[in-house]
């Protein structure tokens, strides 16, 4: 049975991959660190999840349980979603940031970097170790312009598995992607929190102008993104995830009030931008084309249909739901 260890599994991105994977047939070893925030998550048979197992680790205190546990289950294939990625959130504190996306898991690495049943360890990663730019950015592009304390610690375990890739030959991808969304994506991000907004007639708070541009990829797309990198993927490479299309968060905002027919003069009060917030990510995916032969298959307008579906049709349940390790502030926003 082929097996798999998903860091951070109970995170948006982990938790919608490991239901990618268990259709697969991979038997997912899975982390979580805090209760789970999932909304929701496609329905999955008794007949998947018998190959699912959920472990209770906390990276920043129990790396030696994290390393007993990887010893006796022997992974083919580790996947880290396992950061903090609350990018305006790293400038209060932007230690804690470094050390849970940078110190705690160089201990992880250094103690595995010789665990020869690991074939790959697939880190992901995001565009923004580049800063903004205009021009597509390729997959082994070394000119680096982080502007927050999260994409300082990103880029900083990139070089760190890197390192690692030279000295000891650590079988490391990084993959770059988009903005991913979907169902079940936490109600503070862009597009869920502007639906709950219109639903419950709240106001969006639009940060700076709202001309800052981003693609958009869905879950399954983004998925099957780090399945190819798992099945095709070469060793000690990276490999970028987006779409042609780029939207303003102004244009997203208001294909929604569309949807909704809602009006979006009446919806938004403008706050003042973020700190070190950019522009735009564009990246060149000709190298992941190629070696992976990825391509995103979901339509962004309907895919943002079924997304307002969902959340008309689960709205009282929604509201029901508390999430312990966010922020107050936020739990308080819509409800």
């Amino acid at each position: 049975m082929r097996k798999i260890l998903i860091l951070g599994g109970s995170s948006f991105s982990g938790s919608s991959f490991a239901n990618f994977m268990l259709y697969k047939k991979y038997f997912v070893l899975s982390t979580y660190r805090q209760k789970k925030n999932i909304l929701y998550q496609p329905h999955l048979s008794n007949e998947n999840l018998k190959y699912l197992q959920n472990i209770h680790v906390d990276l920043n205190n129990d790396v030696n349980k994290l390393i007993k546990i990887i010893k006796k289950f022997k992974p083919s294939y580790i996947v880290d979603f396992a950061s903090l990625c609350m990018v305006n959130e790293s400038w209060e504190n932007p230690e804690v940031y470094l050390n849970i996306n940078l110190k705690n898991k160089s201990i992880l690495i250094n103690k595995i970097k010789n665990f020869s049943f690991i074939k790959k360890y697939i880190y992901i990663s995001t565009p923004e170790v580049f800063g903004s730019n205009e021009k597509k950015v390729k997959e082994n592009y070394k000119l680096y312009n982080p502007n927050t304390p999260y994409a300082i610690s990103k880029l900083s375990f990139e070089m760190l598995l890197k390192s690692y890739g030279k000295s000891f030959n650590f079988p490391y991808i990084i993959c770059r992607f988009s903005n991913f969304f979907g169902i079940g994506q936490p109600n503070y991000r862009l597009i869920p929190k502007v639906v709950l907004s219109i639903l419950t007639k709240k106001k969006f708070p639009l940060q700076g102008n709202g001309n800052s541009k981003r693609s958009f990829i869905e879950t399954d797309d983004f998925s099957n993104g780090i399945y190819l990198a798992i099945k095709k993927g070469k060793i000690k490479s990276s490999y970028h995830f987006s779409t042609n299309k780029f939207y303003t968060i102004k244009d997203v905002i208001k294909k929604i009030c569309k949807i909704k027919k809602y009006n979006y003069k009446k919806l938004i009060k403008l706050n003042k931008d973020r700190t070190g917030k950019d522009k735009i990510y564009k990246l060149n995916c000709k190298k992941t084309i190629k070696d992976l032969g990825w391509k995103p298959k979901n339509n962004f307008n309907i895919s943002l249909k079924k997304i307002v579906l969902f959340y008309e049709n689960n709205l009282n349940t929604l509201k029901k739901l508390k999430t312990k390790y966010l922020d107050k502030k936020l739990n308080k926003l819509f409800f």
